[in-house]
């Protein structure tokens, strides 16, 4: 492997690494979004995806629209899809989060991605997950279960719509992961101003009825603008931009390092503790990150547009 590729491969395992910490910073925004504004979940997630889109859109100015136009002559379905998808997984994730709580929509819809991830690319290789790749996924999720342990809220209780919806959340989440994969010859900046504006039409509709209107409040409205900048156009451009260089199976276990981000912010920020399993599920997650940066990079080229 020449020098170059390396040096291409690690740039990916950092930009999507980079990602999933900004994704991380998520949910406390969130929690202070919602308590100076009343605001739901979902129509924060509009807000979100609506100012994401807009930033794109201010910066590509005129010739945005053009090349918008130009990579949907490429992708027409593929970007739709993506749209579609990056706006449905978050609404399911919330109807999770509804009726069986965070703890076991994080374990569900975050668990389920990588093991789709890690079974598909199987499926397109016709080959089996190497034993190093399952061990790393094994470890990763385990670190996973035990971080969400400490989530709380329970909801109301309806474990098959809950179940099913983060189950669905998941396997959308990886859906899009692939098909940007597909696309990563476009520009990553691109990539996530299209599907925001895609997310936007779509999420809008479950959003005005939780309500999107909110009182007047400095501190919300900049966390609004934070969200929809950080953890989104910077967030999706960095993951959008690794993918290029990595495979998506070794993508969605480093997108697991998210909760870990936010299990460190909500407890350095709103107190929260981090009972003793926590820290281990953050220690086994940290390894399994970590064997992903140490080990040779297997690179693996984009299928053709």
């Amino acid at each position: 492997m020449s020098l170059a590729t390396s040096l291409r491969d690690r740039t990916g395992l950092l930009a999507v690494s980079g990602g999933a910490l900004l994704w991380g910073t998520t949910g406390v925004a969130v929690r202070i979004i919602h308590d100076r504004s009343g605001l739901s979940a979902v129509s924060i997630g509009w807000y979100r995806v609506a100012i994401a889109a807009l930033v794109v859109a201010l910066v590509f100015r005129f010739g945005g629209a053009r090349r918008a136009a130009d990579a949907f002559r490429r992708h027409p379905v593929a970007l739709v899809v993506s749209g579609v998808g990056f706006g449905a997984y978050q609404a399911l994730y919330f109807v999770g989060v509804q009726y069986v709580g965070v703890s076991v929509s994080t374990l569900v819809s975050l668990g389920v991605a990588p093991v789709a991830l890690t079974v598909g690319a199987a499926v397109a290789g016709r080959r089996l997950p190497s034993a190093g790749a399952l061990a790393v996924l094994a470890c990763a999720l385990s670190g996973l279960a035990l971080i969400s342990l400490r989530s709380g809220g329970t909801g109301t209780i309806h474990p098959v719509i809950g179940v099913l919806a983060s189950i669905a959340s998941g396997l959308g989440y990886a859906a899009i992961t692939g098909l940007s994969r597909w696309m990563s010859e476009e520009d990553p900046l691109l990539l996530t101003g299209v599907t925001s504006a895609v997310a936007t039409v779509i999420l809008l509709p479950v959003a005005v009825p939780s309500g999107l209107a909110f009182a007047h409040d400095a501190t919300a409205g900049w966390w609004l603008i934070y969200i929809g900048v950080v953890p989104t156009v910077a967030a999706y451009w960095l993951f959008y931009r690794g993918l290029r260089s990595i495979p998506t199976e070794v993508a969605g276990v480093l997108t697991l390092l998210e909760p870990l981000a936010a299990a460190v912010l909500a407890a350095i920020v709103l107190h929260e503790s981090l009972p003793r399993w926590s820290i281990v599920g953050a220690s086994l997650m940290l390894v399994a990150v970590a064997s992903l940066y140490v080990r040779r990079p297997v690179t693996e080229a984009p299928p053709p547009p």
